[in-house]
C-alpha cells in the first residue's frame, strides 16, 4: 500500500510539473487553440500596481495565455463539459450558444436578433441613396451592379435557438434589416435579398437546411442558391450571354466545405466534428455562356463561400474581392494583400470590368459596403470636377 501511494504521489506531481516542463523546454507540443484573442501583455510589476490592486489580475491573465499545455488543458475542461453537461464553454473570444437540435449560434448574432433597429432613419435613407447613385454612375460606365443581403442565422432559424434566448416581445421589434430594406426598394437598388430568399426557401416542404449545425455563415448549398440567382441577375442586367447555374437537387453527407463548422471548431473540444451535423451540398447544372465576365466583390466574411462556388464553376473570368473594404484576394490565384486605399485608383479598379456586387450581412447594416460606396462616390465628384475644370479652361483659352 506504501509503495502504491508512494508511486501514486511521483504520479501526481509528474502531472503537475510537467505544464511548467513544457513552458520551459517546449516538450511536449502543445495542441494550438482555435479562434482569436486578446494577447495580455506582461504586467509591469512595482508598487503601484500592488496597492491599486491590478497587479494580481493582471497577472493571472497574462500567466493563463503562456502556462504549459494551454491547448490541452482547456481542450480537456471543454470536452468533459460538453460530455457531462451539454455546456459550451462561455469565456472563448467568440461566444457559441447551443441550441435546440444541435444547432450552435454565435452569441453577437443572437443579440443582434433580440434588439430593436437603432438607425435613424434619416440616416438609412441617405445611404440607400448614396447607395442608388453609385448603382446609376457604374450604370454610365456600361458596368451592372448588384446589393446582396446575406441573411443572419438567427433570423432564419429561429426556432432553433437555446432557451435562454428567448426574449419577451421579441416579434414586435424592427430590425435594421427591415427598416433599411424598404429604403432600397423605394430606390430602386438592384437588390438581391437573401434574408427574403432564405425565407421563401426553407418553407417549401422537404426544404433543405440553409444554414449548418455547426456553422455561422450560410451553408455550400444556401451560398449556392444565392450565387446562382447572382449568375441570373448578372445576365439580365448586363445584357450578355454570360454563364448561369441551376441548382437541380442537394446531396446530404458528412463532408464539411469551408467554414459550415467555424462555430463547431470555435469551441475547442477535443473534436468538434459532432457538432458540424449533416452538410448539405448542391447539385448544380451550369450552363456556359459566350462571355466570362470580370466582377469586383465587396464583402465580409459571408462573401468566402459565394465566390469560393462560383470560382469552383467558372462563372466568371476574373475576380477581386475586397474583404470588408480593407483587404484584397484575387482569383485566378494570386496571393491575398491588405488594401492600401491611399494608393487605391478606384476608378481605374472598376472601369472595364462587368460588374460590381456588394454583399453585406444584415447583422452590418446599413454599412453597405464599409466605406466602398462613399468612396466611390468620391473618386466619381472629383472626376466630374476635374472634367469640369479641363472643360472651363479650354472655353476660357483664346
Amino acid at each position: 500500500m506504501k509503495t502504491f501511494l508512494l508511486v501514486a504521489a511521483i504520479l501526481f506531481s509528474l502531472v503537475l510539473a510537467l505544464p511548467l516542463v513544457q513552458m520551459a523546454t517546449g516538450f511536449p507540443p502543445d495542441y494550438p487553440l482555435a479562434g482569436v484573442e486578446t494577447t495580455a501583455t506582461r504586467p509591469a510589476v512595482g508598487w503601484a500596481a500592488w496597492w491599486n490592486g491590478t497587479l494580481q489580475p493582471d497577472f493571472d491573465g497574462w500567466i493563463n495565455q503562456r502556462i504549459g499545455l494551454r491547448g490541452w488543458l482547456v481542450r480537456t475542461a471543454n470536452q468533459l463539459n460538453y460530455v457531462l453537461f451539454r455546456e459550451l464553454p462561455r469565456r472563448s473570444g467568440t461566444q457559441v450558444l447551443l441550441g435546440r437540435d444541435g444547432m450552435l449560434y454565435e452569441k453577437v448574432y443572437v443579440d443582434a436578433y433580440n434588439q430593436s433597429g437603432h438607425r435613424l432613419g434619416k440616416e438609412l435613407r441617405n445611404i440607400s441613396a448614396s447607395t442608388k447613385r453609385l448603382q446609376d454612375r457604374l450604370a454610365a460606365d456600361g458596368i451592372a451592379f448588384l446589393l446582396v443581403i446575406a441573411p443572419s442565422k438567427a433570423e432564419i432559424y429561429p426556432e432553433f435557438l437555446p432557451p435562454e434566448a428567448d426574449v419577451a416581445g421579441r416579434p414586435a421589434r424592427r430590425s435594421n434589416y427591415e427598416n433599411f430594406v424598404k429604403y432600397l426598394h423605394a430606390d430602386g437598388v438592384n437588390l438581391v435579398d437573401a434574408h427574403e430568399l432564405f425565407l421563401q426557401w426553407k418553407s417549401a416542404p422537404g426544404a433543405p437546411r440553409l444554414f449548418a449545425n455547426g456553422g455561422t455563415h450560410w451553408n455550400e448549398y444556401g451560398a449556392a442558391r444565392v450565387a446562382a440567382e447572382i449568375a441570373r441577375r448578372l445576365r439580365a442586367a448586363t445584357g450578355k450571354d454570360l454563364p448561369t447555374v441551376e441548382i437541380v437537387g442537394a446531396a446530404t453527407n458528412r463532408t464539411i466545405v469551408g467554414e459550415d463548422n467555424d462555430l463547431g471548431e470555435l469551441v475547442n473540444l477535443w473534436s468538434g466534428r459532432p457538432l458540424a451535423g449533416p452538410q448539405v451540398h448542391p447539385v448544380v447544372d451550369v450552363r456556359p455562356g459566350a462571355h466570362l465576365p470580370d466582377v469586383l466583390f465587396v464583402g465580409d466574411s459571408f462573401v468566402f463561400t459565394l465566390t469560393n462556388f462560383m470560382d469552383r464553376h467558372g462563372l466568371y473570368r476574373k475576380r477581386n474581392t475586397y474583404y470588408y473594404y480593407n483587404r484584397e484576394y484575387f482569383w485566378p490565384a494570386a496571393p491575398n494583400a491588405p488594401l492600401d486605399k491611399r494608393q487605391l485608383d478606384l476608378l481605374a479598379e472598376v472601369r472595364g470590368r462587368d460588374a460590381v456586387v456588394i454583399e453585406v450581412g444584415e447583422y452590418w447594416l446599413p454599412r453597405v459596403g464599409f466605406g466602398f460606396v462613399r468612396d466611390m462616390l468620391r473618386a466619381y465628384d472629383a472626376w466630374d470636377a476635374a472634367r469640369a475644370a479641363e472643360t472651363a479652361s479650354a472655353a476660357a483659352a483664346p
